[in-house]
């Protein structure tokens, strides 16, 4: 071998071993980044004769590994954003310890109701008002929260969004830069090393599949199909309302989330923007559901149970909580029993009313009209009767009386405990949290005729508040809702489902987050495992590069001493 191609192979060598040395400092600069991979320098010999090389670098990388870690990514973004809006539906639940969930709060109702039943006193009537007001408030504050908890998810995925929208476009970029950069020859693992990081972000966001093309650039698809990233960006598009009410559903009120104006809101299964959906949509909605059949048949069975009776002594005055007009049609069969009382329960005056002789409500009002001592009128809606005395009261009693399917007072809600007809709305009558002592307690007698003077509502008589403490333990039909399933039961059991149930669901997507995070967790370790910068190989690497280096310097310098003498031996 001539001394020129010893000088151009140790020159060859010294280039390739600072390359080397550069690459491998790099790595150990950037041992800490998670995104960072190691990269090598590979050479080849440019000649046969020559050991003149080129050097190319090379970043660790395993496609498999680098799917699965997006894979578990999306499905950890789903879980955890999941698990994020359950443990705040937690808080709000209250505890069965605490005594402020549903469940405990009705129990705490029926037992003032029994209470009530035992002893019809100013105190215990005031005491059932307070338990029902008590367990309005939570139901409808439970409500809220979910509604809330429903709003700022939809915020939420109008957020997330934008932040896919500005990831596919920093692919995109990348991507430019990479297609670029491969065909001029030169190094693109640090591109790569960003656009692997950017596309797991994506991944985290909202699930996705990717290929990569012969020119090294990445095409994004949704899971549904619909491409997001090839040449150009397809944005995602969505119009976030900023708050929602619980008849606010997808579709319908609420916009859907579109790419190239296609609607893919029913694709949008993995990642944070998945999860965002699915609670907005799905499991929240689930929960308003059950507790809004727990509040109608509350509402139901307690009102119905309630306008079967009357206060003791009745009220001067009964308002419907039902709004009417006087030409509505009336279509009822049976007959009520409308009695003025004076403030013992005995009979002032007493008329059985047939009621299948009524056409329209204000045909109802002239009959109620004709009883002796009582006056009926519409106003703002809310039909009144009340006694012309002040010192007398109003009591009703149904003899076989329907009304639409409903008692006479059931149907115009004289004695209603609760007003409202969900969650969304359930508070106590304002009559009784202004006046406790208009509770129904009592039930006057038709089992036969009254006369004036006889007792028509007895002081003592406390059959209404037995009937509304029965209801809530009577077996009653309720229909799938949420993730309760159909079925019979009393009102009791069922609100202990819908709390238990409902901690079933929080203390699962709990354990889905955990067992999703370590999944994840496990992907990235096996990846990074292959990808990371083992600092210890690195800095052993260097060493060996270093002693190349020198030695091929060394080499050079003794070349150079050669081709001194044999000038000075020439000369």
């Amino acid at each position: 071998m001539s001394l020129t191609s010893i000088l151009s192979s140790a020159g060859a060598a010294l280039t390739t071993a600072q390359y080397q040395i550069a690459v491998s400092q790099t790595n150990v600069a950037n041992a800490d980044d998670a995104s960072y991979s190691r990269k090598t320098v590979s050479t080849t010999a440019t000649t046969q004769t020559l050991a003149v090389s080129t050097a190319t670098v090379t970043r660790a990388a395993d496609a498999y590994l680098a799917k699965a870690v997006d894979k578990t990514a999306a499905v950890d973004g789903r879980d955890a954003v999941i698990d994020t809006y359950m443990q705040s539906y937690d808080a709000s639940l209250g505890s069965v310890d605490g005594g402020d969930d549903v469940s405990s709060l009705l129990t705490a109702f029926q037992t003032a109701l029994t209470s009530l039943a035992s002893s019809s006193t100013t105190a215990t009537k005031a005491s059932a008002v307070s338990a029902a007001s008590s367990l309005a408030s939570s139901i409808q504050s439970l409500s809220d929260e979910i509604q809330s908890l429903r709003s700022q998810a939809n915020l939420q995925i109008g957020e997330t969004v934008d932040t896919i929208n500005s990831t596919l476009e920093t692919i995109q970029a990348l991507n430019d830069q990479i297609v670029s950069t491969t065909a001029s020859g030169g190094d693109v693992s640090d591109l790569e090393d960003r656009r692997a990081a950017a596309v797991t972000t994506l991944s985290s966001l909202m699930g996705v599949s990717t290929y990569k093309t012969s020119d090294n650039r990445v095409v994004v698809y949704t899971s549904g199909g619909e491409q997001l990233l090839g040449a150009s960006v397809a944005k995602l598009s969505y119009e976030a309302s900023s708050s929602l009410s619980a008849s606010a559903v997808y579709p319908g009120a609420i916009a859907g989330v579109t790419v190239n104006g296609k609607d893919i809101t029913t694709s949008l299964t993995g990642g944070k923007l998945g999860g965002l959906v699915s609670l907005r949509d799905d499991i929240l909605v689930g929960e308003q559901d059950a507790l809004d059949q727990l509040t109608s048949t509350l509402i139901d069975l307690v009102n119905t149970a309630a306008n079967s009776g009357s206060a003791s002594p009745p009220p001067n005055s009964l308002t419907s909580s039902e709004t009417v007009s006087g030409t509505d049609a009336f279509s009822a069969t049976g007959s009520v029993r409308v009695a003025v009382t004076n403030s013992s329960g005995a009979v002032v005056s007493t008329v059985d009313i047939d009621l299948s002789a009524y056409a329209t409500v204000d045909d109802l009002v002239a009959g109620l009209n004709s009883v002796s001592g009582l006056s009926a009128s519409i106003s703002n809606g809310k039909l009144t009767i009340a006694a012309t005395s002040s010192g007398n009261g109003v009591a009703l009693a149904d003899i076989d009386a329907s009304v639409g399917g409903d008692g006479f007072s059931a149907y115009f809600g004289f004695n209603d405990i609760f007003s409202g007809d969900s969650a969304v709305d359930i508070a106590v009558a304002s009559g009784l949290t202004t006046d406790p002592s208009r509770f129904p307690t009592a039930t006057m007698d038709v089992s036969g005729a009254l006369a004036v003077g006889q007792i028509g509502v007895a002081s003592g008589d406390t059959g209404a508040a037995s009937a509304i403490s029965s209801a809530l333990s009577s077996s009653t039909s309720f229909t799938a809702a949420g993730n309760l399933t159909a079925g019979q039961s009393s009102l009791i059991a069922y609100a202990g489902s819908f709390v238990s149930t409902a901690a079933t669901t929080i203390a699962d997507a709990a354990s889905q987050a955990e067992t999703s995070g370590d999944a994840h967790d496990a992907a990235v370790s096996r990846l990074a495992n292959l990808t990371t910068v083992n600092l210890d190989e690195e800095l052993a690497m260097l060493e060996v590069y270093q002693q190349v280096y020198q030695a091929n310097a060394q080499l050079t310098s003794i070349v150079q001493e050669l081709f001194d003498t044999l000038i000075n031996m020439v000369n």
